[in-house]
């Protein structure tokens, strides 16, 4: 389970039969939340991604922790540490990019997997926080994030731009706005014509991802 863990859960969401981010405002496979944190002096130090997963993918990566190891104290942890060192050949399925210049991302100081209810169903979500050290001045400058995964077209998304929050930074005033892609229709047509186990879609996924972008002044 440990190297296939996340591959195979994400891609099993095509594998349903269904590609729901072909639909003008698709179905949150995975539902995003971000955090920014910013310093005395206006600088990001530290970014918190929470991904809620699809009850479907929760439900199977929860019956594979279950089966695996003795407890979900002890297998979720260990699965979100699968999640992670997998997603660094990926770098995080993060785009991070400050006017226009890439931010690379170290590997999480923090991270963690955990279920919760919601409308009554069990759901994992993965929260990883990335550290930036020295912090990157941001005021007056375009901070652009965008999460998706690199090698095909899964709906990840932020429902709204309320689910990005700005903490600290006081000296300045940030202002965030949410874009979701415009594929054009060639575009969708071929990511409708792809066989569900095709290996060559490398790229498709950053054509539908929403961008996320921060300004602060």
């Amino acid at each position: 389970m440990t190297s296939r863990l996340l591959t195979r859960g994400l891609l099993m969401l095509v594998m349903l039969g269904v590609a729901p981010i072909l639909m003008a405002h698709p179905h949150n496979w995975i539902a995003l939340n971000s955090v920014f944190v910013l310093d005395d002096d206006s600088r990001l130090v530290s970014l918190t991604q929470r991904w809620e997963f699809d009850v479907y993918y929760s439900m199977m990566t929860m019956a594979d922790v279950l089966n695996e190891y003795p407890s979900e104290e002890i297998g979720l942890p260990a699965t979100a540490s699968d999640m992670v060192r997998n997603l660094k050949a990926y770098d995080y399925f993060s785009s991070l990019t400050l006017d226009g210049e890439k931010v690379s991302l170290s590997a999480p100081g923090s991270f963690a997997l955990r279920n919760k209810q919601k409308e009554g169903q069990l759901v994992l979500e993965l929260e990883m926080t990335f550290e930036f050290e020295p912090g990157l001045a941001v005021e007056s400058k375009a901070l652009a994030l965008q999460i998706y995964d690199p090698t095909y077209f899964i709906a990840m998304n932020h429902a709204s731009a309320e689910n990005i929050q700005i903490e600290g930074g006081d000296a300045v005033e940030c202002a965030v706005k949410l874009e979701f892609p415009e594929p054009s229709d060639e575009l969708i047509d071929y990511a409708q014509s792809l066989d569900r186990n095709q290996k060559d879609t490398d790229g498709l996924g950053a054509s539908f991802a929403e961008t996320a972008t921060i300004f602060c002044v």
